[in-house]
């Protein structure tokens, strides 16, 4: 599931999503994305947890992709 998804991108990067710089985190949602994670149940709330920024940060983030 979504904690699986989020433990392999931790393990691919090397480090906890919260330690990544602000770039570093964008490209962690883009490959979230990519993964299909925004497909679970309250994703945002949970991928937001695991980055350390609020769930605003991570629909910001989305909405630069999608631009």
């Amino acid at each position: 599931g979504l904690d699986g998804i989020i433990d392999d991108l931790e393990r691919q990067l090397g480090s906890p999503l919260a330690d990544l710089s602000r770039s570093g985190k964008q490209q962690a949602v883009r490959l979230l994305e990519e993964a299909g994670a925004f497909s679970y149940r309250k994703s945002v709330e949970a991928v937001a947890a695991s980055l350390g920024v609020s769930r605003f940060t991570v629909y910001n983030y989305l909405n630069r992709e999608r631009e």
